[in-house]
């Protein structure tokens, strides 16, 4: 069995299905459908398809776990194609575009093809194109030129890689894409190839987060060169369960309950002895023919199992002083609460801390050794999320699996249910979920009898839920059943341990990457004046991008992402000659002008200008009296 489950794996991520097709077929196909279906003018001049910038925040808030894994790697893939006159693109699953990353001098000749964020890529709008194209079918695609179906888009050529998730969901597309003559002259081997490696990183990051509380095996054909993307990941319990395997192979096995003893010919128990006794060797598995040797590299959960979870540490519930968890009191409220089955709701701005609040708060429950299930309302199209929530019965629906889907809420049975974005949540859901709360049961579709679930809710929103049940977008009853308990998380610019923070987020991104660096003062200086507008997510992404690319012992200015630097001057360490002693003299600017330029440079934040000027807020705010300095209201 495992020998003909793996005999294929080596051939890479272009053979995707069982039956392989060619390039070319797939882009006879599409333009078939351009002509047939979408009924396209290939001449046309139909006006552009682009987001206002607030739909394109909702679609970011949306596709937020996307981002978190893929912006490392569209980031490196700019470096190694930007030069080449190429420019990054990230789609969601609609062919929206979510991110773009191009030199400054082409940014004119690619806007002007089209190409910039909350652009529509879909193939119904813009006919045979690179993403579209990918997500239409499911496979890689490299379009080039006139093998594009609209006139207008001949003079681009794009490579286009689909992303798949652990469900087996399209998350969106990864671009590379140049002017016709760029591609011409450095080719478009070299894009296509450094496309399809990206996306296997950021599925494999996607993959390893999403089942990271379980054993996953890295299976490879090699015992060396483990740095690179493996053949195939499974994740698997301590009794030997598949709970999850990485796209390809999920073709391969199909819907049968495999065990990873089935699969790798190998003891649970033999596997995970070695995990403990040899982390992070590869341990050879010869195949039942002695046909070859596969290797497998086991990898423990972030947590043992039936112990409380040791989670990164989630933002204060409140900035009054630096800390690394919320005050002790707040914390055994929140126990409480949570043991008592009473719901908790959680807000903050998009990045502020609410899933890993979630996380600590089921880890400290009775509840920690069970699960824990988080959905993001907003991520999950409308007509998909009454089956994701409540599951189905077989026949339930046309397309619904043969043994129907269990659904979250009752994956939930006996743990937490942490339900993200709940003001996304279409009012017809709301009744539904007002039921589970009130009756404890849940009735799936095509179902005749409820089901009896037994669990806590957490719900997180950066909505005004208020202003929501005024307008009738989110229903009364719902909101007071949600809002018993409800934990306000600061942005990340309103906090007073930022350096404590920026530190201690430094450190654990360290660790994860195997690396020991350290911070340089002026890195650290900007970490701290910068306002930080995608909170505790962005600081994280901004790390972890300069821990990758850092050639040295310690992380300097350059090693920041260009979008960064851009935006935070780089020798703010001269704000230690702002403590106000001697301000005023020998030519020096005033007191009055230093706090003036740290205010402007931190967009008027109080908070952060403080901590950019190393004094206290009360010490500011009695000196901006002083110099009869008001701060515009926001």
């Amino acid at each position: 069995m495992m020998n003909s489950l793996f005999d294929t794996a080596h051939h890479g991520r272009e053979r995707i299905t069982s039956a392989a097709r060619s390039m070319a077929e797939r882009l006879a196909r599409s333009r078939r459908r351009s002509t047939r279906d979408y009924c396209l003018d290939a001449g046309g001049r139909s006006a552009e398809q682009v987001l206002s910038q607030a739909e394109l925040c909702h679609l970011k808030d949306a596709n937020e776990h996307l981002l978190q894994a893929a912006v490392p790697g569209i980031d490196w893939l700019h470096q190694q194609l930007g030069d080449l006159g190429y420019c990054l693109l990230l789609a969601d699953h609609s062919g929206a575009t979510l991110e773009m990353r191009a030199s400054r001098q082409r940014l004119g000749d690619f806007s002007s093809a089209g190409l910039r964020e909350g652009a529509c890529w879909s193939e119904p709008a813009q006919g045979t194109c690179g993403i579209g194209t990918a997500i239409a079918e499911k496979a890689p695609v490299l379009v080039h030129g006139d093998q594009h179906y609209l006139i207008r888009n001949h003079g681009i050529s794009c490579a286009a890689v689909p992303l798949f998730g652990p469900a087996q969901q399209l998350l969106g597309v990864l671009n590379a894409t140049a002017c016709t003559q760029d591609a011409q002259k450095f080719g478009q081997a070299l894009a296509y190839r450094l496309t399809l490696q990206t996306a296997a990183r950021i599925e494999q990051s996607i993959f390893l987060s999403h089942f990271a509380d379980h054993w996953i095996a890295r299976i490879k054909r090699q015992a060396s060169d483990w740095e690179t993307e493996p053949d195939e990941l499974i994740a698997f319990d301590e009794a030997g369960r598949v709970v999850g395997s990485s796209w390809r192979l999920q073709q391969r096995l199909g819907d049968q309950a495999w065990g990873i003893e089935d699969i790798l010919d190998h003891a649970v128990g033999g596997l995970i002895d070695f995990a403990c006794t040899h982390p992070g060797t590869p341990l050879r598995i010869a195949t039942r023919d002695n046909a070859g040797a596969l290797f497998a590299q086991i990898s423990a959960p972030r947590r043992a199992p039936g112990r409380p979870a040791t989670l990164p540490a989630p933002p204060s519930t409140r900035p009054s002083a630096a800390r690394d968890q919320p005050p002790g009191d707040d914390i055994r409220r929140l126990e409480r609460l949570i043991n008592a089955k009473v719901p908790i709701l959680l807000l903050g701005e998009t990045g502020s801390g609410k899933e890993y609040m979630a996380k600590m708060i089921h880890a400290r429950s009775r509840r920690r050794d069970q699960s824990f299930v988080a959905i993001n309302c907003a991520a999950i199209p409308e007509t998909l999320i009454e089956s994701e929530l409540f599951g189905y019965r077989e026949g339930a629906f046309t397309g619904a699996r043969a043994k129907g889907s269990i659904g979250k809420i009752a994956q939930a049975d006996g743990g937490t249910l942490f339900l993200d974005e709940i003001g996304d949540m279409p009012l017809g859901l709301q009744t539904r979920l007002l039921r589970v709360l009130a009756e404890g049961e849940v009735l799936a579709l095509g179902a005749e009898r409820p089901t009896t679930v037994d669990l806590c809710i957490i719900c997180a929103t950066h909505r005004d839920l208020g202003a929501m049940v005024r307008d009738g977008r989110f229903r009364e009853d719902l909101f007071y059943r949600l809002n018993a308990a409800t934990v306000r998380l600061p942005p990340l610019r309103e906090r007073d341990d930022v350096v404590d923070l920026i530190r201690s987020v430094f450190a654990e991104e360290c660790k994860s990457a195997e690396r020991a660096l350290s911070l340089s003062p002026h890195v650290e200086d900007g970490l701290m004046v910068y306002p930080w507008p995608g909170n505790i997510r962005e600081l994280r992404n901004v790390l972890r991008y300069a821990i990758a690319v850092c050639p040295s012992e310690t992380v300097g200015w350059a090693d920041l992402p260009e979008t960064f630097r851009d935006q935070v001057p780089e020798a703010v360490s001269d704000r230690r000659r702002a403590h106000f002693p001697g301000s005023g003299g020998s030519g020096q600017p005033s007191e009055r002008d230093i706090i003036l330029s740290a205010l402007k440079r931190t967009q008027w934040c109080v908070s952060a200008a403080s901590r950019f000027l190393g004094v206290s807020r009360s010490t500011l705010y009695r000196r901006l009296g002083e110099h009869g300095i008001e701060v515009p209201q926001k």
